[in-house]
């Protein structure tokens, strides 16, 4: 009994709670996206489930009254060019990438111009606004965004190049550490490494001077367990750096050879925790959990496969258990097509699967696969 109250109070708050990438509390419009009206029949074949997961995703309106963690949220999962507003007010549609750019009220969206760039206000368990800092500009630049894409902001012009200039300058492995709380450079080191590169150096606005490598290495010496997402998102940081540095000529050696082998590590830990239909563990990669919930179960599968179809190669991703694992994702996605569905949980694990699919088979309509590959050897 006590071991079942345990695993429902864990349950709990992975959903609500610090663990969780998802805003607390979600609900109407801030940030459940609306449903499908009847249930979707189920494809019988894995590729095509996987493309009517997708196809209903891009279906669900996201709409103008939604916070801005949801609607970037959904251009993450379907990309700058497929995820589309509707304006409640017009009734007309628009790109959501286009929209938050126009300098258009948004609830949660506070873009501030500062010396070196323009921020984005980082508004912690808020429902509305963006958990964790740097993590719009890094989602934008998983899909590569263009440095010259227009932003309006108080009436004045800039560029997306000012929120990546901005990420770099306030980039600090000091910061807040004299009032006790902790750095947060998993969604910064996506930005540097992939528009400066893995062997940049550079000095903050503090005066510290800084590298890529030693983002990496502190990164690294955080825990997985009890960071954002069951630590999904720092393994994707620290992922995404290292097969920069390797495409690039990097070698396999000192700190980038501690995270190949921490990557390594974890894959094991999905595998080895992975339920018996598929699913990933609801308890992520910390260890065994089975539980029913399904806006979990899409929360913990989703992440996991994001990051696992960005780490893999071409060959492990086709391995039967990871095949299983996505075909349980898009039959949980599909059998909740007509239920309302947190934004989070949704739409990283639409990126996951856009991932997947590219990886595999080739992109879904006009996408390019805009991730860094893994190593061969």
């Amino acid at each position: 009994m006590i071991r079942r109250i345990i695993c429902i109070s864990f349950a709990l708050l992975l959903l609500l709670g610090s663990v969780s990438c998802s805003p607390s509390g979600t609900g109407g419009a801030a940030g459940l996206p609306t449903p499908a009206p009847t249930p979707i029949p189920i494809p019988e074949r894995h590729n095509d489930r996987i493309d009517a997961v997708l196809k209903h995703i891009r279906q669900r309106d996201l709409l103008t009254d939604h916070g801005f963690w949801t609607i970037f949220h959904g251009i993450l999962g379907m990309g700058p060019d497929d995820a589309i507003l509707l304006d409640t007010t017009t009734n007309k549609r628009v790109k959501a990438i286009d929209y938050l750019a126009s300098g258009a009220r948004v609830r949660g969206l506070e873009f501030v111009p500062m010396a070196d760039g323009l921020e984005v206000t980082t508004m912690p368990m808020s429902v509305i606004g963006q958990g964790h800092q740097d993590q719009f500009v890094a989602e934008m630049a998983e899909w590569d965004l263009r440095r010259d894409k227009k932003f309006v902001v108080n009436g004045k012009d800039y560029t997306f190049d000012h929120f990546i200039r901005q990420a770099k300058a306030h980039a600090s492995l000091s910061a807040n550490q004299a009032e006790g709380n902790p750095l947060e450079l998993t969604w910064t080191i996506v930005i540097v490494s992939n528009y400066y590169g893995t062997d940049h150096h550079w000095t903050n606005n503090r005066g510290e001077k800084l590298s890529v490598e030693d983002m990496a290495r502190y990164e690294l010496g955080q825990p997985i367990s009890g960071a954002a997402c069951g630590g999904t998102h720092r393994l994707f940081g620290l992922t995404w750096a290292y097969h920069l540095h390797r495409k690039a000529g990097g070698k396999k050696e000192g700190v980038w050879k501690e995270i190949a082998d921490q990557i390594k590590e974890y894959e094991g830990r999905a595998r080895e925790f992975q339920n018996p239909d598929g699913t990933f563990s609801t308890g992520y990669l910390e260890g065994p959990g089975n539980e029913s919930d399904s806006t979990l179960r899409i929360a913990t599968t989703g992440h996991i496969l994001e990051w696992l179809a960005l780490a893999m190669t071409d060959t492990e991703l086709r391995q039967q258990w990871v095949e299983k694992a996505a075909d349980a994702l898009t039959l949980m996605i599909l059998e909740n097509s007509f239920q309302s569905l947190d934004g989070g949980s949704l739409y990283h694990a639409a990126h996951g699967l856009e991932l997947y699919r590219a990886r595999l088979w080739g992109n879904s309509g006009s996408h390019k696969l805009t991730i860094p590959l893994p190593p061969t050897d």
